[in-house]
């Protein structure tokens, strides 16, 4: 019990430490973007989110370890050199900030790379969350994604264009599941429906991922014609987390708070042949989500014996950390945060902000965990979530009553 409270207590400072960072970049952002042109914005922005990167993966990332399949890794530095978009699985919460730790990978092994922007098409919700969310909306233009692939199709041209015009270059990340699903009633019920969906098109329902959405997504390949299927796959003491869907009692989806307790990320990619004649979304993303399906299951099958399966790195090229990168980033951050306080003589609000963020940051997740469980895919997330659906479900119950 007290190695998890001290865990927890671990998982809050490292947020907290994450929230007070990008805070400060975030005002750099809409400094820049009040003080520049849109063009000239853009391009400036690449270089802060260099800058910001490390200090958001480095701390999460110190006691986990990415591993990348030997076979893939040409794959990857093509999609790290060019325009590309990749499609991956969703069965966690920290997507993402692997996204982003390979995008800003100048070594692949021995081998040097390009250090990419890593962009995201993502939930609308999240644009709203304090500070990353801000950041991800106001600095790196995500795209927001409020509806579907379909009806926010001019939104995903207007975004890809911009970016094609000023020439930033940028690898463009996304899951087309489109959602997370843990283990309420309403997830249940999704998974069943795909389950259906699935039947109903003449095909084999997928037992580790859910169906992707399709429709629409035709627009996304104006991002470029290196596409690449992705399949996360995370492990913690030989225990596939990302496992079968209605595996309710094994089943993990990984957080931050995870993340930072440790976890083994082994990532697969494959490439998706793109015509310039025509491209059947339903009919590719149903082909990567049967391989990414198959993947899992191989990794759920090997990891029930781990004797046999005890040299599985064998296979894998471990991305690794730049310790020291991380560390002078932390230092850079911590000096110009210091330094502004110093300067305009505001250390104890410093201090101040940096203990009421802590309290916020420990008050929401543990609000949201009383009553749903961490879904810490940015700061505060669990604990916002949590809300709303306590919400919905309040007022749910007063419609009930009223028709009652």
């Amino acid at each position: 019990m007290m190695k998890k409270i001290l865990l927890t207590v671990y998982g809050h400072l490292i947020v907290t430490s994450i929230c007070i960072n990008v805070a400060f970049d975030l005002a750099i952002g809409i400094f820049l973007k009040l003080s520049l042109p849109s063009e000239l914005f853009l391009k400036a922005t690449s270089y802060l989110i260099d800058f910001t990167t490390p200090i958001v993966y480095g701390l999460p990332l110190a006691y986990s370890k990415v591993f990348l399949a030997k076979s893939d890794v040409d794959l990857l530095v093509e999609a790290k050199a060019k325009d590309s978009l990749l499609l991956a699985n969703h069965g966690s919460r920290i997507d993402w900030m692997i996204a982003m730790f390979a995008g800003h990978l100048k070594k692949l092994s021995t081998r040097e790379v390009n250090r990419c922007r890593v962009g995201f098409v993502c939930e609308a919700l999240l644009q709203f969350m304090p500070l990353i969310g801000w950041y991800r909306k106001i600095v790196c233009k995500d795209i927001f994604v409020w509806r579907s692939f379909g009806r926010d199709e001019s939104t995903i041209k207007k975004n890809i264009s911009e970016f094609k015009t000023l020439e930033v270059q940028r690898m463009l990340f996304l899951s087309p599941e489109g959602v997370i699903v843990d283990h309420g009633e309403h997830d249940q019920r999704y998974i069943q429906e795909c389950r259906e969906f699935s039947l109903q098109n003449g095909m084999k329902p997928f037992e580790y991922v859910l169906t992707p959405r399709y429709k629409g997504t035709n627009c996304l390949l104006e991002q470029g014609k290196t596409v690449i299927s992705v399949c996360l796959v995370y492990v913690r003491n030989n225990k596939l987390l990302n496992c079968k869907l209605l595996s309710e009692d094994e089943r993990v989806v990984p957080d931050i708070y995870d993340l930072t307790q440790g976890i083994d990320v082994y990532i697969h990619l494959r490439r998706i042949e793109v015509s310039d004649d025509s491209f059947d979304a339903k009919t590719v993303l149903f082909r990567e989500y049967a391989w990414k399906d198959e993947v899992l299951k191989a990794w759920d099958e090997k990891l029930a014996k781990p004797s046999v399966f005890a040299d599985r790195n064998d296979n894998f090229t471990q991305l690794r950390i730049n310790k020291m990168e991380i560390l002078l980033g932390q230092l850079a951050h911590v000096l110009f945060i210091g330094g502004v306080a110093v300067y305009f003589e505001r250390v104890g609000l410093l201090l101040k902000a940096i203990g009421l963020t802590f309290l916020m940051v420990s008050f929401t997740h543990t609000f949201g965990c009383v009553f749903e469980s961490s879904k810490e895919s940015v700061p505060f997330e669990t604990g916002i979530k949590a809300m709303l659906a306590f919400i919905q479900r309040f007022s749910f119950k007063i419609r009930t009553s009223k028709t009652a």
